[in-house]
């Protein structure tokens, strides 16, 4: 498979997998076998992050995505066979009730499927039924009737769950003003393709690093630098992997390649980055402040190129250049993302062009960055 041509295959498998964070293994062993292909080396951290590197001079680009999903942790088994768990990452309470998870027993090669439940709201009096049911009410039903039972098919305290939610696309026929500021400009029809699945958060960053790897060695193309196309681990729960990576690699150039939060929903405000409107290139989140003349630069490409890109921007929240970007000497980093609805949720969405639209924009950065270019970021 060589040209522009996003391997559909390869990101359903990266979604549909197991992975939440410190449990990376069955994700990560897709990713490593994949992008070993492309790379002139492959090299591990003690944390579990995977890197491919490919070129062998030049300043050293970092290409991060994330390779853990939220999920979560079996924190108890009760006499009546019901599991409580905690939170690997971060999830909203309203999510969780009555949707399904898939549980990795630690004994065992089976996975078992539960359903997260809480007390009906047929048993609870009016002032109850008005209120959130928080996390911490709520218990894993997989059938059982007694710890022994829930013991028999291999389930422990520790043991890891994600959602049970399977990758899916859509087409879609969608009329839009291509400068929707122009008022006088003229609709165009353009086909989309959408895809729905859990671990978009980051199983896309980590699609979109092995879109480029695979590009840059199907194609040919030559760079002026060493690209690392990096897996990271445990970002949902602190960053860990893109430390421990960056610590050894101490990158020149840092990005990090993430789902961005979609503005399009109903009751979003303050948000300019949309599904469906280009790879949003970040302004700055909770966790950095990308250098100015860096992304600006970014930002030049993609104009000069013609893709579809956005601005963006988060108030809060972070990705793996917040740490990327504090390593060694630091490192003039930027969050590449893409506009996704109902994150850290079992269904997200998001639009495919934004995604070829983010691996064609990094092919054409990485074609330029030389060492003169890269001090000059940095240079008074």
């Amino acid at each position: 498979m060589a040209g522009k041509e996003l391997d559909i295959k390869l990101l359903e498998d990266l979604c549909n997998s197991f992975g939440p964070s410190g449990h990376e293994h069955e994700a990560q062993k897709i990713a490593r076998d994949y992008g070993a292909k492309y790379a002139d080396e492959v090299l591990y951290d003690r944390m579990g992050s995977v890197v491919f590197r490919r070129g062998d001079k030049g300043p050293k680009i970092m290409l991060a995505g994330h390779v853990d999903e939220i999920g979560f942790v079996i924190t108890e088994i009760d006499k009546k066979g019901f599991l409580r768990f905690h939170q690997l990452g971060g999830w909203w309470d309203q999510t969780l009730l009555t949707q399904e998870v898939v549980i990795k027993p630690s004994r065992g090669n089976k996975k078992i499927i539960g359903v997260i439940g809480a007390p009906p709201p047929h048993v609870l009096g009016p002032e109850q039924r008005s209120k959130v049911v928080t996390k911490e009410k709520m218990f894993i039903d997989i059938g059982c009737s007694s710890a022994k039972e829930v013991k028999e098919l291999g389930i422990r305290v520790g043991d890891p769950g994600v959602p049970n939610a399977i990758f899916r696309t859509m087409n879609r026929t969608r009329k839009e003003k291509k400068n929707e500021d122009d008022k006088d400009a003229e609709e165009e029809t353009r086909e989309v393709t959408l895809a729905v699945a859990k671990a978009f958060d980051d199983r896309i960053g980590v699609f979109i690093a092995l879109e480029v790897l695979r590009r840059l060695s199907e194609d040919d193309i030559s760079h002026p630098n060493i690209v690392y196309a990096v897996s990271t681990t445990q970002e949902e729960v602190g960053l860990r992997g893109a430390r421990t990576a960056a610590q050894m690699l101490l990158p020149d150039i840092g990005f990090a390649l993430d789902v961005d939060v979609s503005g399009d929903v109903p009751g979003v405000k303050g948000l300019v980055q949309k599904m469906g409107k280009g790879v949003a290139i970040s302004a700055g989140d909770g966790s950095m402040i990308p250098n100015p003349k860096f992304r600006q630069f970014v930002l030049n490409i993609a104009e000069e190129k013609g893709l579809r890109h956005q601005p963006a921007f988060l108030k809060s929240g972070g990705t793996d250049a917040g740490v990327i970007h504090i390593t060694g000497m630091g490192a003039p980093s930027l969050f590449i993302g893409v506009p996704t609805r109902h994150i850290h949720s079992h269904h997200g969405m998001l639009d495919l062009t934004d995604v070829e639209n983010a691996v064609e924009l990094l092919v054409e950065v990485i074609k330029r960055l030389d060492e003169k270019t890269v001090k000059s970021f940095t240079e008074l």
